[in-house]
């Protein structure tokens, strides 16, 4: 029998001129492909998270963003032994262009709230459009 264990992620919802990035998530991917989600991913053993949130966004967008504050916290189960917790940070854009890690995400766009919410959104960027849009 697998161990059960637990897992973090940090994703941040990057904003730019009013509108929001979103990535979506490959069409090969094992969970949710084909999703719009945001930059971000599980933290590694000891990993500071606000660093693991900078890394993440580097590798799977290649940008530079400054993190403020926690905008939602969910947890869920991401398989039957894995029982993740989602973070998620408001962050501004600082510098760079938008480069995809395309075994991750095969498509980004800058939307609005109300253009968020026609997207077939991952369920934790559908809890924190609800949030924002409220």
């Amino acid at each position: 029998m697998e161990n059960k264990y637990t897992a973090v992620a940090a994703h941040g919802l990057i904003r730019r001129e009013g509108k929001y990035l979103v990535t979506r998530r490959a069409k090969d991917d094992d969970y949710m492909p084909g999703y719009w989600d945001t930059p971000g991913g599980t933290l590694e053993f000891g990993e500071d998270i606000k660093k693991a949130l900078e890394r993440e966004i580097k590798e799977e967008v290649g940008l530079k963003v400054k993190i403020n504050n926690v905008i939602s916290v969910c947890s869920y189960l991401s398989g039957p032994y894995r029982h993740q917790f989602m973070i998620t940070y408001n962050c501004d854009y600082i510098d760079g262009e938008i480069e995809l890690d395309k075994r991750e995400h095969d498509d980004y766009k800058w939307v609005t709230l109300p253009e968020l919410s026609k997207l077939k959104r991952i369920f934790f960027l559908d809890q924190i459009y609800h949030e924002l849009g409220s």
